[in-house]
């Protein structure tokens, strides 16, 4: 494993995303290696991958799921808007001679024209924007696949919230050295998610506050219908990107909703 990037910024600042996409996996690193297996054993599964197909990976972060694929002789291209991101993941697809590349892009502006065999949308990871750029990265990923080829979109289900907040509200945690505070509400006003964090090292120094997310949480009605509307056909959906595959019922916190090119 390669040099963790510095979390703190020149200016001082943290930088979030390193902060939670590689130090917090390193510290519970036994299980996100176990989840990360088994989602990616997953992604086999439902997505019916060709020996050595194609798979684009949007907002990949530090691209746990990525490599793992790559490890599997897929061909992956991950893009992610954070450059320490971007370098922290391409160091280690150096040292695990992967057919893996990382793109420092922004997945509103990304395009690829019918090249990859799937296309990954995890962490609810499309609903950063607002719902007409939303449908523009779904249109994209349509245009980016295959015919035949396979989006999986997972978003948090909405009809769940309340579920999902309840180990996720409020609470501190050690991290890097020193304690993050999370706190999370749903305002169902804008069906969002709205997030804080607060970082405190006092050995460094620091007293951070994210500056908050608000994530567009959709049901899964309106998930078929933005799926529609760009061309793509819903063929499953699950509670979970995990195996064994569960289905989608009234307690799933999670949809996965597999959709295909036709």
């Amino acid at each position: 494993m390669p040099d963790l990037p510095p979390f703190v910024l020149p200016s001082g600042d943290v930088d979030w995303e390193v902060l939670f996409q590689v130090y917090e996996f390193v510290q519970f690193r036994q299980l996100a290696d176990a989840l990360t297996t088994s989602e990616v054993g997953f992604l086999e599964q439902v997505l019916v991958l060709p020996e050595g197909g194609a798979v684009l990976d949007l907002a990949c972060g530090a691209g746990r799921h990525a490599l793992e694929l790559g490890r599997r002789g897929y061909s992956v291209e991950g893009v992610e808007i954070n450059p320490a991101l971007v370098a922290y993941a391409g160091r280690c697809a150096y040292e695990d001679a992967t057919r893996v590349r990382f793109v420092e892009a922004d997945m509103r502006t990304v395009e690829y024209a019918a090249q990859f065999d799937s296309v990954l949308i995890m962490n609810s990871s499309l609903g950063f924007f607002d719902d007409q750029t939303n449908l523009q990265v779904l249109k994209a990923c349509a245009g980016a696949l295959v015919q035949g080829g396979r989006l999986l979109l997972q978003c948090i289900n909405p009809y769940r919230i309340e579920s999902y907040l309840s180990g996720f509200r409020s609470g501190w945690y050690g991290l890097a050295g020193g304690y993050v505070l999370r706190e999370a509400h749903f305002d169902p006003s804008s069906a969002s998610l709205r997030m804080q964090y607060r970082f405190v090292s006092p050995a460094l120094g620091i007293d951070a506050q994210h500056p908050g997310d608000s994530i567009r949480l959709y049901g899964f009605p309106e998930l078929l219908s933005m799926l529609r509307t760009v061309g793509l056909r819903p063929v499953s959906v699950f509670g979970d990107a995990v195996l064994p595959a569960v289905s989608f019922e009234e307690e799933s916190q999670w949809q996965v909703v597999v959709a295909e090119r036709g």
